[in-house]
């Protein structure tokens, strides 16, 4: 899986994006690197996080409120990554989080995104404010503030 994916161009096609060069994907995926793990996940138990899942079918209306009070939320956009050290996809916080779905669409196991700012014109990824994507929904992480 990729930016190149088919479902993923198809989706840049009609959204505002930007791409992060390949060391934004590996700051993210190095501070993955540094919390606890099972055998193909982040080992949650030991992780704070709060659980978010899929209703039936594809994320539904209301989903994105569902972040509501989550710090991937305090973040205008997210950085939706693939592979360490690979471009990673920039876009809204709200449109990516109504189809981070569809940016995942056939990538196997867990899949990582983060939330990004913006200042004085440079991408800013804050790894510590990520999220993980499975088939039964999303777990996002709840950092010590």
């Amino acid at each position: 899986m990729s930016i190149e994916h088919p479902f993923v161009r198809q989706w840049r096609a009609v959204h505002r994006h930007e791409l992060a060069g390949p060391d934004a994907a590996q700051e993210l995926f190095d501070y993955l690197d540094n919390l606890p793990w099972g055998v193909s996940r982040l080992s949650w138990s030991s992780i704070p996080n709060r659980f978010i899942p899929f209703g039936d079918g594809d994320p539904q209306p209301g989903w994105v409120e569902k972040f509501s009070g989550t710090p991937l939320k305090r973040h205008p956009l997210i950085m939706v990554a693939y592979a360490p050290g690979r471009e990673a996809l920039i876009g809204e916080s709200d449109e990516v989080l109504a189809d981070i779905d569809v940016l995942y669409a056939g990538s196997p196991g867990a899949r990582y995104f983060c939330g990004a700012d913006i200042s004085q014109g440079s991408l800013i990824p804050v790894v510590a404010d990520f999220g993980e994507f499975s088939d039964e929904g999303v777990r996002v992480h709840l950092p010590g503030d």
